[in-house]
């Protein structure tokens, strides 16, 4: 089956309408990959999630409730081997853009896509990997 890494900022966009066009676009690509049973979740988005819908002022039992639901899926915790690769990428594109080098360790290992809003970062990470990252 083929895996799908959705990048946090999607996610946030699913759960949280800043533009319409980013939600709806969001839900309609997490529901797809979701029914297919081809998402992958890993313990970075959830954290990285869980903050950002706290700053979007989210009410807190409302961000436990989706990133708990989220955690159903079996979330992944990255290894040591992804955390170099994270480094050798971040040497590469700038160590502000760590995360996004280590979303993309991970997802290098164990998914088939790579799906994020973040443009600006990824396109110059897909510089220097074979992974599919899809920019929306």
């Amino acid at each position: 089956m083929s895996m799908i890494y959705f990048d946090t900022d999607v996610l946030v966009n699913f759960f949280v309408e800043q533009s319409r066009e980013k939600h709806e676009l969001a839900g309609r690509i997490y529901e797809n990959a979701s029914k297919k049973g081809s998402v992958f979740m890993s313990f970075l988005v959830l954290q990285e999630l869980s903050f950002v819908l706290a700053k979007l002022n989210m009410p807190m039992s409302e961000v436990r409730d989706n990133v708990n639901a989220l955690a159903l899926l079996k979330p992944y915790s990255y290894q040591t081997g992804e955390y170099y690769r994270a480094v050798n990428l971040a040497e590469r594109v700038g160590f502000q853009h760590f995360n996004d080098c280590l979303h993309t360790a991970i997802s290098e290992r164990h998914c088939d896509e790579l799906i994020t809003f973040n443009k600006a970062d990824f396109s110059k990470i897909q510089l220097h990997t074979n992974l599919k990252i899809t920019l929306l």
